[in-house]
């Protein structure tokens, strides 16, 4: 005989878990699925061991392309999605069902097979050779990676070297795997220090931690991938931009870091001379020409550009940025990424903005003639143009122009400004002490430079610096604007040093070393910051 009161109480619990079940998958978003009129094919259950999916109660179901359905009962696991994703090295549609169900279906589906690896099949679609070669990685993952990777550990390493590179100030993060172990280094000020070296068997958990949050490929291991994301750390917000190769050890990955915080678009905070900063307000005063920033990788470049369009921003004007790729954010201005995978690249981006009427264009890169030779009719025809170029100095930006086939004529009817610049590390303020020297016999400064007892300062090395003696990094520049006289010059194709040498003598315009010795001499830098950064 059945007793009632136990038949109304089952009920009643079963009622209570119908509608916690559907209570979760209106807050989650995830499709439920009855796993009782579901037929689940042999070959998908391949990609997931039975002991991982009694472990963490999941089940494959389905896989179309690089998808793969999972069933699963604890969508509030943020991270199980993602472990799932490195192991089977395919992406995750995950669906709900009850733990009951999934158990049941665990029991009934692996128990009719046990699948071998020599018996796996590839449904792939890829031919034998490639199928074996990506047998081996998935093996080497499933063993490795997973298992580290599932462990909360991981997620908070990366989050730690994450958040202390910002709190060190570093511009880069630099993993880099070796035989035996992973060296993570950061750049600050320009410089990188070596801060941790990392367990090896971490190695390949952790690059796949980051390509997941970059949304890359963590299947693809032997082509270079590039990808960005964003975090918060300190209340700061902080874009990334990470580029990932293969080497001999696995993958060497840097990101780039953006702090939003940090950036402050005023050109007289920027720590340009007096000279530098006249040259630059008069050349973006003019109602159209092309202004040239250049050096190296690093150099700032970049930062002054967007400072100089922050400073001629206004409601009446149409600006629009070409960069390959955007790095901030500029509030009114249209700003394009370059697609070098679909042909959008600088000079066909060119032609079509012009077609929008811009008043103001900055192309990211000068890499080629087309590309200058629209930007340099562009700012004959009543447009401000600015762009960068690697040279080393800037009447070396002359040279570099006429041998990449830009008629003489249009470069000295075009051009407003070149400006070639460096960064150079300030001293701390807080450790901060003077020294005297001798600098009669330094024949690698200027002459002006070269005097006895010399007063000249550095760092001592403190807390605040963490006994580096510099904090924080100052523009140097070399600024060369243009006259009657140094247009006709270029029309006559002079040489570099002649140039240079009107420049100097007629124009203001003082070289790198010249600028930095100037602040070296003010105490903003040190004399081994002067000579390591700048050529004579």
């Amino acid at each position: 005989m059945i007793d009632k009161n136990n038949k109304e109480g089952i009920t009643e619990k079963q009622n209570n878990e119908a509608e916690v079940f559907c209570s979760l998958c209106e807050q989650t978003f995830f499709p439920p699925i009855d796993l009782q009129k579901y037929q689940i094919p042999e070959q998908v259950l391949t990609y997931i061991p039975e002991r991982i999916a009694r472990a963490y109660q999941v089940l494959p179901i389905s896989r179309m392309g690089h998808v793969l359905t999972i069933v699963i009962s604890e969508p509030s696991d943020i991270f199980l999605v993602d472990n799932l994703s490195l192991l089977t090295q395919l992406e995750i549609s995950p669906v709900i069902a009850t733990k009951k169900q999934i158990l049941s279906a665990i029991e009934k589906y692996y128990s009719l097979t046990k699948i071998a690896p020599d018996k796996e099949k590839d449904v792939s679609g890829e031919d034998e050779s490639s199928e074996i070669s990506s047998f081996k990685e998935q093996k080497f993952n499933v063993e490795e990676i997973t298992r580290i990777s599932s462990e909360t550990r991981v997620v908070n390493a990366v989050n730690k070297f994450l958040s202390d590179a910002v709190k060190s100030r570093a511009s880069d993060i630099h993993i880099e795997p070796f035989e035996k172990e992973v060296r993570v280094r950061y750049r600050v000020d320009g410089i990188l220090n070596e801060v941790k070296q990392m367990d090896k068997k971490y190695q390949q958990a952790i690059i796949a931690r980051l390509k997941l949050m970059a949304r890359l490929d963590i299947t693809q291991k032997r082509m270079p991938q590039d990808g960005r994301f964003g975090f918060c750390a300190q209340d700061k917000e902080v874009d990334v931009r990470m580029s990932i190769l293969p080497i001999d050890f696995g993958e060497k990955i840097v990101m780039r870091l953006l702090d939003k915080a940090n950036v402050r678009l005023e050109i007289d905070i920027l720590g340009f001379s007096p000279y530098a900063l006249e040259g630059f307000k008069r050349a973006i005063a003019k109602p159209f020409g092309l202004i040239l920033l250049t050096g190296p990788t690093g150099s700032g470049k970049t930062t002054t550009l967007y400072t100089l369009l922050n400073r001629i921003n206004t409601i009446e004007r149409n600006i629009t940025t070409i960069e390959d790729p955007v790095e901030y954010n500029l509030p009114g201005v249209t700003q394009i990424p370059v697609r070098h995978e679909i042909e959008l690249d600088f000079a066909t981006i060119l032609r079509a903005t012009l077609r929008q009427s811009p008043d103001i264009i900055m192309v990211g890169e000068i890499r080629d003639f087309e590309t200058v030779d629209i930007a340099m009719k562009a700012a004959l025809t009543g447009h401000i143009v600015l762009s960068t170029l690697h040279t080393n100095d800037a009447p070396s930006a002359i040279t570099r122009l006429l041998n990449m086939g830009v008629e003489p004529f249009l470069i000295s009817s075009s051009l407003n400004l070149v400006a070639a610049q460096r960064l150079v590390r300030k001293i701390c303020v807080n450790c901060k002490m003077g020294y005297k020297i001798d600098l009669s016999n330094y024949k690698d400064i200027p002459e002006e430079y070269r005097k006895k007892d010399v007063t000249l300062y550095k760092g001592q090395g403190c807390e605040e610096c963490k006994n580096s003696g510099y904090k924080g990094r100052v523009a140097v520049a070399e600024v060369l604007s243009f006259d009657a006289a140094m247009r006709e010059l270029i029309m006559k194709k002079a040489s570099v040093d002649e140039i240079q040498e009107y420049a100097r003598v007629n124009c203001g315009m003082k070289t790198l070393r010249e600028d930095a010795m100037e602040k070296c001499l003010r105490g903003e830098t040190t004399f081994e910051e002067v000579l390591r950064i700048t050529l004579m």
